[in-house]
């Protein structure tokens, strides 16, 4: 959203105020492109860019969960989870959007994990070849962001055994 100051005369000066709302979207690159009309037969229409980066409510290491292994074998992998300064919260639960390919325990790092943050591990519960995806849901108590996401996505190959048969 842009103000408008009305007409400005030629020479003049005047301030135009741009507001962008970041709600949710902490974390993330923003670009926003704005057009300003003028009566300047030579240049009839200024485009302004507005850049920049939001601050994040967390540092989430790595920002998405891989899973690639063998059916019948231990797969999993850890995620850091760390309140950015300034926004310290509890995640009060942890679970995968549809729970069925992935298990997630979470526990926290140090005595307090509002701002120390949190070790989340996702397993895989995948009982079949191929590939997966599910979305790993955190509740907290952040008024900015009551929600984070984490997508997962996971592979698993044959046993080797199953393999050596097919190849013979």
């Amino acid at each position: 959203m842009a103000s408008n100051p009305g007409q400005i005369p030629a020479g003049g000066k005047d301030k135009i105020s741009v507001v962008v709302t970041t709600a949710g979207r902490g974390g993330q690159s923003l670009v926003k492109h704005f057009k300003v009309h003028t009566n300047d037969p030579r240049q009839p229409r200024v485009d302004l860019v507005v850049k920049g980066e939001i601050a994040g409510y967390a540092t989430i290491t790595p920002k998405r969960v891989v899973l690639v292994g063998r059916l019948g074998e231990p797969v999993s992998s850890q995620v850091r989870i760390i309140p950015q300064e300034g926004y310290p919260f509890t995640i009060k639960a942890a679970k995968a959007a549809t729970g069925s390919n992935i298990q997630v325990a979470l526990k926290p790092l140090g005595d307090k994990p509002a701002k120390d943050g949190y070790l989340l591990t996702v397993t895989s519960t995948s009982e079949t070849v191929g590939s997966y995806g599910d979305y790993i849901e955190l509740s907290t108590d952040l008024k900015e962001k009551p929600t984070i996401g984490i997508p997962v996505s996971g592979r698993l190959s044959a046993r080797r055994t199953e393999e050596n048969r097919e190849t013979h």
